[in-house]
């Protein structure tokens, strides 16, 4: 099973793919970030989802968990966050989770390798993993 964790910070997507195998080991797969140009830009818009397209290509997953932002309030998605979670959501090639923050603060899992800013999206995968596999 291979599960995408997604978090959106600014202008940027965040992701993490993890894999478990059939030994029940998780092992990171691919991990990176996109980033949308501009948000009023009908090419930047484009651009984006066409590096979402081939990203889902690419990376094949079976689940995708995506760092859940609120709609409204002083904490509230930006207009960016907003634009890049629907075109995921559009493009989805699979079952979309949405991770709470108290979910995402629940998981202990952190990989030094990583970026500290790639680490919400690992904490999303393996608390959509977690939530599937009950």
């Amino acid at each position: 099973m291979r599960v995408m964790g997604v978090e959106f910070a600014a202008s940027n997507l965040n992701y993490v793919v993890i894999e478990l195998n059939d030994k029940n080991e998780v092992q990171i797969v691919q991990s990176n970030r996109l980033v949308l140009g501009d948000t009023r830009s009908r090419d930047s818009l484009i651009s984006f989802q066409n590096a979402v397209s081939t990203l889902f290509n690419a990376a094949a997953p079976t689940l995708i968990g995506i760092k859940s932002k609120p709609e409204s309030g002083a904490m509230m998605a930006g207009a960016a966050a907003l634009k890049m979670e629907g075109i995921v959501l559009a493009n989805s090639p699979c079952t979309v989770d949405f991770v709470s923050g108290a979910r995402i603060n629940k998981c202990a899992v952190e990989d030094p390798t990583l970026f500290a800013y790639l680490q919400p999206a690992l904490k999303a995968a393996h608390a959509a993993l977690a939530k599937r596999l009950g």
